[in-house]
């Protein structure tokens, strides 16, 4: 049985390894990216990740300012220290969280850049099939591809089981 955590430091450590992971997936010939869809999704899933950084940015920040307006906090350089940090925190989550929402704008438009793009040979492409010596023709009684050397846009010397030469024409 699993148990979900809700430490912070955990789950950010889980988020970092998981970056780490998706990394190695996205080298040349790991296999993590088949298809442009793929790209597509990973780059909108990155986008969404970025979007929601100053959230958890903002709250990490909230909970320090709850606990130093509370007296709790310490800093072992002195109490002067200890309110130049509060004051550094405070600005270095305000650039983290303005630069996460730029990360997410640029993702966005990665995300858009990539919406319309697909692979070739995959019968998903609005392209015409190569001329017959050029590759694979589709045999048009069942819609299966086939060696060329046929007399396009039929094949007399189909030997599919569906195709009979008599209604090819």
């Amino acid at each position: 049985m699993t148990t979900e955590t809700t430490n912070a430091a955990a789950l950010a450590d889980q988020a970092a390894e998981t970056i780490r992971s998706l990394n190695y997936a996205t080298l040349p010939d790991a296999g993590g990216l088949a298809f442009p869809g793929d790209a597509y999704s990973t780059v909108g899933n990155l986008s969404t990740l970025a979007m929601r950084l100053p959230q958890a940015l903002h709250q990490v920040r909230a909970f320090i300012d709850r606990q130093h307006e509370n007296g709790e906090l310490y800093s072992d350089q002195g109490p002067d220290d200890l309110t130049a940090r509060i004051a550094s925190l405070r600005d270095a989550t305000d650039d983290a969280a303005r630069a996460a929402d730029a990360l997410d704008a640029a993702l966005e438009q990665a995300h858009v850049a990539l919406s319309p793009i697909g692979a070739r040979g995959h019968g998903l492409d609005d392209e015409e099939e190569e001329p017959c010596g050029e590759g694979m023709c589709q045999c048009y009684c069942i819609g299966t591809l086939h060696p060329c050397g046929c007399n396009c846009p039929h094949d007399d010397d189909c030997d599919c089981d569906a195709c009979d030469t008599r209604d090819q024409y």
